[in-house]
């Protein structure tokens, strides 16, 4: 059995150039337009699953609406809290942040949690953990999903068997506004899940 994945990164918002986590801006007009165009140009899909945050659920919403398919907010695919750093612009975090510093924390993500924030291990083990749920039920659908920058790359890293505590899958990664991952997931007869990324 063959499931189609497209997992689509939200475009600009409102607050460029700030750390965003929990922090819910919408999306700016042209966004939205440029968000609804992609996934426009995907295949029609049977679901469509979205992060809980405005900035992914408003376009994905009116998306499967539009296209009639079934809709559903996965609050696991939120991106990781960064908590006294939320919402904060990058210069602001630069300038005034120590003990740690938010250059610490791209430095060794493993090892320096923001402070009130998620620890990386907490966000991947919740990332990880939804990825085991979804992919428990078997399916040949194609589906639709609408997360952050952050989730996506925790997901290419479990897909490629990168070793847990690596350093750099943050920074080895660049996953643009509005880009899109394609994965393919194979369901064999022993129940075994088989992923691919589809470049």
């Amino acid at each position: 059995m063959l499931q189609t994945l497209y997992f689509v990164r939200h475009t600009e918002t409102t607050l460029s150039g700030k750390l965003l986590g929990q922090t819910d801006p919408p999306l700016t007009e042209q966004s939205q337009n440029q968000l609804l165009k992609t996934l426009h140009s995907l295949p029609k899909p049977n679901r469509v699953l979205s992060s809980p945050r405005l900035r992914c659920q408003v376009v994905a919403k009116a998306f499967s609406e539009k296209l009639d398919a079934e809709f559903a907010v996965v609050n696991a695919l939120q991106e990781m809290n960064f908590g006294d750093w939320d919402g904060k612009s990058y210069e602001w975090l630069w300038q005034h942040t120590r003990s740690p510093s938010v250059g610490d924390f791209w430095q060794n993500p493993w090892s320096v949690t923001p402070p009130e924030g998620e620890s990386m291990a907490c966000f991947n083990s919740r990332i990880k953990a939804w990825w085991r749920t979804f992919t428990s039920q078997s399916s040949d659908d194609t589906i639709v999903i609408v997360t952050h920058g952050g989730v996506m790359k925790q997901l290419l890293a479990h897909w490629l068997a990168l070793p847990e505590g690596a350093v750099n899958h943050l920074n080895c990664f660049e996953v643009g506004y509005g880009k899109v991952i394609q994965v393919s997931v194979f369901y064999d007869e022993q129940g075994s899940v088989w992923p691919k990324v589809v470049f």
